[in-house]
């Protein structure tokens, strides 16, 4: 499961955004923390204009659209609005990152290549299995409004806190974690008197 939705990760304790959709990464979020790191080391700030600038970077827009098959839209793109900046393919989020300095190219290299996004999908797709699981065997008391409440339990649970975008800035492990909950809840469903019985037990049974 893909959503359009942008999320909000941690690089060096710093938010950066990422489009889910897109995998594109703000390259402004990336500015300040590159700066950051920069000024940490005694290091002067960089412009970000100057790494777009740069001959060897358009060589690499160039041919990440080759081999990618992609538009250069799709690699770096700027918009306005409430997600507006400068948005960029990961690989020229990672290069951009190596500029800066030697220690956010160790950083970024890791960072940019983890399971997270996996993790998010694989545990969208659990919501989903769980839902259907609890309506078929809890015909009668599966409602929009109970879901809702089990879905708050198990953010409770994951201690991921409230609002609509709770999980987009999830971390791995919260999402991890929801998708055992979720998985466990799938499971058990039938084997349960109620809705509420079979997620306590789910989350009991994920505890030990």
């Amino acid at each position: 499961m893909k959503t359009a939705v942008v999320m909000e990760r941690q690089l060096c304790g710093r938010p950066v955004r990422q489009n889910h959709k897109t995998r594109m990464f703000n390259a402004n979020d990336l500015h300040l923390v590159g700066n950051e790191i920069r000024k940490q080391s005694g290091l002067p700030k960089k412009q970000a204009a100057s790494y777009f600038n740069l001959e060897s970077t358009r060589e690499l827009i160039n041919q990440i659209c080759i081999v990618e098959n992609l538009s250069s839209d799709d690699v770096k793109k700027s918009t306005r609005g409430k997600y507006g900046g400068t948005w960029v393919h990961p690989i020229l989020f990672a290069d951009m990152a190596m500029w800066y300095s030697p220690e956010l190219k160790v950083k970024i290299l890791k960072w940019v290549m983890d399971g997270l996004l996996d993790i998010r999908d694989n545990s969208g797709d659990g919501y989903k299995k769980m839902s259907s699981a609890l309506s078929k065997a809890f015909p009668k008391e599966f409602c929009p409004l109970k879901i809702a409440e089990v879905a708050n339990t198990i953010a409770s649970e994951c201690r991921v806190g409230n609002g609509p975008d709770r999980w987009n800035k999830a971390r791995e492990d919260q999402l991890a974690r929801r998708d055992k909950i979720q998985e466990a809840v799938t499971l058990i469903a039938d084997m349960c008197p109620n809705i509420g019985t079979a997620v306590s037990k789910a989350i009991q049974k994920c505890k030990k």
